[in-house]
């Protein structure tokens, strides 16, 4: 089954791109962006690799590295609200399903 291109988590991963550019444009390393964020290694890293980002999160990267924020929003990126109403219906739905999942396993006996 083919997997159903995203367009928001492209988006995400255009603006962890950006991030790493400037960052590497400075010399800088995940280590060090994020001790100066305080946000650990991993962290930027996942990042950078285009998880979700807090707007908090951006800013703080941004004022670091001395750039306009909407820098690092700016990209080629199409994305519908159409597509951006699917991802979160579907996370919205994941989520239930987990609940719902989790709600049905029998309580551990205590001895």
């Amino acid at each position: 089954m083919a997997k159903v291109k995203d367009p928001t988590n492209d988006f995400i991963q255009a603006v962890g791109a950006k991030i790493r550019y400037y960052r590497q444009k400075r010399g800088l390393t995940l280590e060090a962006l994020g001790d100066s964020i305080g946000l650990d290694k991993g962290n930027m890293h996942r990042i950078e690799a285009g998880k979700n980002i807090t707007l908090v999160t951006m800013l703080k990267i941004a004022l670091f590295l001395d750039i306009d924020a909407g820098k690092l929003l700016a990209n080629d990126v199409k994305v519908k609200i159409k597509d951006a109403e699917n991802q979160i219906s579907k996370k919205r739905r994941a989520r239930t399903a987990a609940k719902s999942k989790a709600k049905r396993k029998p309580a551990k006996k205590k001895k």
